[in-house]
C-alpha cells in the first residue's frame, strides 16, 4: 500500500521501488518494532502480526535532506517470513503553534 493506491504482485512492488530510488537518496534509516509485537495469530503458531517504526533521511532531486518517520504493520503466515501483507503509514506532521493574538 503506498500513500497514493495498493501496488500488487513481486514485479509491480520491484518496479515500484526500483523508480523511487532513481528519485532520492535514503539515509540514516531506522526501523524499530514496537514493544508489545509480535503477537501470534492462531493456535498454530506459526502466524504472527506485528507493528513498529521506521525513519530515516530522504534527499530527492530538487529537495531535502529531510527527516521523515513512517509507521509499519507486518502480517506473517506459515513456517517461512513470507510477508503477506505490508503497510506503511507517514507519521503525522506536527501542526505550527499559533500564538493568540492581542485584543
Amino acid at each position: 500500500m503506498t500513500d497514493t493506491r495498493p501496488v500488487n504482485g513481486r514485479p509491480a512492488i520491484e518496479k515500484y521501488h526500483a523508480d523511487l530510488f532513481t528519485q532520492f537518496h535514503l539515509s540514516n534509516s531506522l526501523i524499530t518494532v514496537d514493544e508489545d509485537s509480535p503477537h501470534i495469530i492462531g493456535t498454530a503458531g506459526n502466524e504472527l502480526w506485528a507493528t513498529g517504526a521506521w525513519s530515516a533521511t530522504i534527499q530527492g532531486q530538487n529537495f531535502g535532506p529531510i527527516q521523515t518517520k513512517a509507521y509499519w504493520s507486518v502480517i506473517r503466515e506459515g513456517d517461512d517470513w513470507n510477508i503477506r501483507m505490508l503497510t506503511s503509514v507517514p507519521a503525522a506532521t506536527p501542526s505550527p503553534t499559533t500564538t493568540p493574538s492581542n485584543q
